[in-house]
């Protein structure tokens, strides 16, 4: 029996390649079980784990120092050898998981860090341990920033003024201060200069000339916009978070910010803008042309590029929550879609599902959640390699009958 393992991450709790681990070792013991696991990334927490998994040998890891809310710490940064590629993942610069329950406000926080850090890698700063790089991969997701970005491309070089000509801060408490948005002098832009060719970073047309050229690539964990109704800020807003009447503070903000970028032509009024990582990643798909994909494409083209849809009799996938966004775009949703009518069974293994979302299911999913093994959530948590054990034991059983 050939058995795919294919789990995403249990956001803030347990990376999808730990996760993998675990299953694949409770269930090697079977003789008739063929087991090939791949583990899944949304582009959130554990990105970097698959990036390894993906390209194994290929892969050479740095750390480096970023400065978050007050808290200081080095964030891990791959470099591809062969196909001359830096990984960052957001969620190791900005994310929820770096920051203390008390200090997670994103009316006061934005994404500087990490445009700081894009800034230091194009501008070579770290010459030493990183040599020549085409581009730049960011798994976005997981952020605790809701901020469009903004604080990205103000480390990148962009400023924004008030209404006196002073530099605003550009956290979602300010966006309803600034009034114009300053690029430099050889920032080069289509809609802004007559130019054919993309965006670069301002900082690449400094005086000290760096010796690279980056682009930058958005890896996405949902396709939800990031206004409108059910947006981006009201689905993940409170996880971050921010109340409901700072989160209605940060949409009228980021509104006004919109309405300023639509008057520098940079969009159109109709244009789609998507919410990933409280809008990190069409920030710098505005301001810096990034490609933004999606964290399926970037898995399906990747880990499952040798991989028959066809030659597994079970798949074992699960995410920490799974609930409505998960068929919205996310990879437990699309992996499900992709072999419900090519395995015998799915199992599902998840910290909670939603009800709502249950039957949207197909019918030859099993489900399991940690929570019906523990009394809450926390513990949960805190006890998820145990649980994992216990239904991957379930799991066999199943497969055995």
């Amino acid at each position: 029996m050939k058995i795919l393992i294919a789990p995403n991450s249990f956001k803030e709790s347990i990376s999808s390649v730990k996760i993998a681990e675990i299953i694949s070792k409770e269930l090697s013991n079977e003789k008739n079980f063929q087991l090939t696991t791949l583990p899944l990334s949304d582009g959130g927490d554990g990105f970097l784990e698959v990036v390894k998994f993906i390209y194994k040998n290929e892969i050479i890891e740095h750390n480096f120092p970023i400065e978050f809310a007050g808290e200081k710490f080095n964030a891990p940064v791959l470099v591809n050898k062969s196909g001359k590629e830096i990984f960052i993942e957001s969620a190791e610069v900005i994310g929820l998981k770096k920051l203390p329950q008390r200090k997670r406000n994103p009316l006061a926080l934005n994404t500087f860090p990490l445009g700081k850090l894009i800034n230091d890698l194009t501008n070579n700063k770290y010459s030493d341990s990183i040599q020549e790089f085409e581009k730049i991969k960011i798994g976005v997701g997981g952020t605790s920033t809701i901020d469009f970005g903004l604080g990205a491309v103000n480390a990148l070089g962009i400023k924004f003024l008030d209404n006196n000509g002073n530099e605003v801060e550009p956290i979602p408490a300010n966006f309803s201060l600034i009034s114009e948005i300053i690029f430099p002098s050889s920032f080069s832009h289509p809609t802004i200069q007559s130019s054919n060719h993309s965006i670069i970073p301002p900082i690449i047309h400094s005086n000290i000339q760096p010796s690279i050229y980056s682009s930058l690539l958005c890896v996405v964990d949902v396709q939800t916009p990031l206004l409108g109704d059910n947006s981006a800020v009201d689905l993940y807003g409170l996880q971050k978070g921010a109340s409901k009447n700072e989160l209605a503070l940060i949409k009228k903000g980021i509104e006004h910010i919109v309405e300023l970028i639509i008057k520098k032509n940079l969009i159109s009024e109709s244009e789609y803008i998507n919410g990933a990582g409280g809008g990190l990643a069409s920030g710098l798909k505005i301001f810096f042309d990034a490609e933004i994909i999606s964290a399926n494409d970037f898995i399906f083209s990747n880990l499952f590029r040798d991989t028959s849809f066809d030659e597994f009799d079970f798949l074992i996938t699960g995410e920490g929550k799974f609930d409505i966004q998960s068929f919205e775009g996310k990879a437990t949703g699309e992996i499900i879609r992709k072999f419900s009518d090519k395995v015998k069974r799915i199992f599902l293994v998840c910290g909670r599902i939603e009800q709502d979302v249950k039957k949207l299911i197909p019918g030859n999913v099993d489900c399991f959640e940690l929570l019906d093994l523990y009394q809450d959530e926390e513990e949960s948590k805190q006890k998820v390699a145990i649980g994992l054990k216990i239904i991957s034991e379930k799991i066999r059983d199943r497969i055995l009958k």
